[in-house]
């Protein structure tokens, strides 16, 4: 089975981090694969049998699970335990991908919930990246097993405003949609690049790693399913955000998040009414490994789930 043992991009991106931030040999997640449906799913975990928390940390659609180490470590030092799968279509998770779509990532991560819920009483929180943020949001809908979700970003893709800043041009944002749907009904089987609809150059700030990403087949590189683009686009959610109140929000947003601002973020998060945070990560890009934002990052986290703990939250 693949592994992450030998793939060279991760470790490139690990040059950019700080020391406390790099996978080491002391700090390495054991590589697991998970049975789910017609899926081999990779999973990096971080066990940690005597942990109070598991974090189960969601990449978006310029990432994998081995790339959210940059922030899995630090956690992981903090005494948590960390679990980081490559949903299907990225990473080294094993899938056909000819009936692959939105609903699934919410489906798998759901199980998976619901799976390491069944194996102790640890109280699981969701963060999730990018497009992971709303995703986090998505499974919170359909789960009674989460104690908290975090979002560095919260992008409601059926929002017109968000489509034409998450696209890669107004033309793919506003006459893309429909012609991914006509090709669809023509072959539901045919794959794009993600790049080619989102816009991946302002995934990172830093230019080196964006180099590095755009042409990783596993992270921003990634060709994905028609299906797949055109029902995350038009996911409609179990519970609007006017009506989630099943748990705690943490909304930690890049400051210099220079794809998806605030704003576009604020759209959702502004509508939900139960308990909710919003913290900004100084001089962080959408990818946040700049500093003071990495660390900032890691100490909102950490605080907000010492307030869920205390039932302060």
């Amino acid at each position: 089975m693949k592994t992450y043992w030998t793939q060279e991009t991760w470790k490139t991106v690990q040059k950019f981090l700080p020391d406390e931030n790099r996978i080491t040999e002391d700090h390495y997640p054991f590589e697991r694969y998970w049975e789910w449906g017609h899926c081999r799913v990779h999973i990096d975990y971080y066990p940690n049998p005597s942990a109070k928390v598991k974090i189960i940390l969601l990449h978006g659609v310029g990432g994998n699970g081995r790339l959210l180490s940059f922030i899995g470590v630090p956690l992981f030092k903090r005494g948590y335990e960390v679990i980081c799968p490559d949903l299907p279509g990225y990473g080294f998770t094993q899938t056909d991908g000819s009936n692959l779509e939105y609903s699934n990532w919410v489906n798998l991560v759901k199980d998976l919930v619901e799976d390491e819920s069944q194996k102790d009483n640890k109280p699981i929180i969701l963060f999730g990246l990018s497009a992971g943020g709303m995703l986090a949001y998505h499974v919170g809908c359909n789960s009674d097993h989460l104690a908290g979700l975090i979002f560095t970003n919260l992008l409601d893709q059926r929002l017109q405003l968000v489509r034409d800043h998450s696209a890669v041009n107004k033309y793919v944002s506003r006459l893309g949609l429909i012609l991914l749907e006509l090709l669809q009904k023509l072959n539901s089987r045919i794959k794009i690049p993600m790049k080619m609809v989102a816009n991946m150059n302002a995934i990172v700030n830093n230019e080196d790693i964006l180099s590095l990403l755009i042409n990783d087949r596993t992270s921003s590189g990634a060709s994905v399913p028609i299906k797949f683009i055109t029902s995350m686009v038009n996911y409609h959610p179990e519970v609007e955000p006017e009506e989630f109140n099943k748990c705690p929000l943490l909304l930690v947003h890049p400051g210099d998040d220079r794809w998806t601002e605030l704003s576009l973020s604020k759209l959702t998060f502004d509508k939900f009414t139960g308990k909710k945070y919003l913290k900004i990560l100084e001089n962080g890009g959408h990818f946040p490994i700049e500093q003071p934002a990495l660390s900032q990052l890691e100490e909102y986290i950490v605080n907000f789930i010492v307030k869920i703990n205390q039932n302060t939250c």
